[in-house]
């Protein structure tokens, strides 16, 4: 009896830091997906700002200029016409 309790506690340890590892992993996969995100969205600005670093490093003067983002791409957008066109 008491070598089939071991077995039980040591099991229950066994899954309870697995289940903690698996947590783990979805909470870094989560920022890893999130920061990827956030990189696609700043990539321009980002790639501007490093090559200004780089330039400043290299002993260099040039400015880096970013493309401004046209209204149209930021604007609200909303659903008040997604059915139109349909079922024509």
């Amino acid at each position: 009896m008491a070598i089939q309790k071991t077995k039980i506690t040591k099991r229950k340890r066994l899954n309870s830091s697995g289940q903690g590892l698996v947590e783990y992993l979805i909470l870094v996969a989560l920022m890893a997906v999130a920061s990827i995100a956030i990189l696609r969205v700043l990539n321009q600005t980002v790639n501007a700002k490093l090559a200004s670093v780089t330039y400043a490093l290299q002993g260099k003067k040039k400015s880096v200029s970013v493309e401004t983002v046209e209204e149209s791409f930021h604007d609200k957008k909303d659903l008040g016409d997604f059915f139109n066109g349909v079922g024509q």
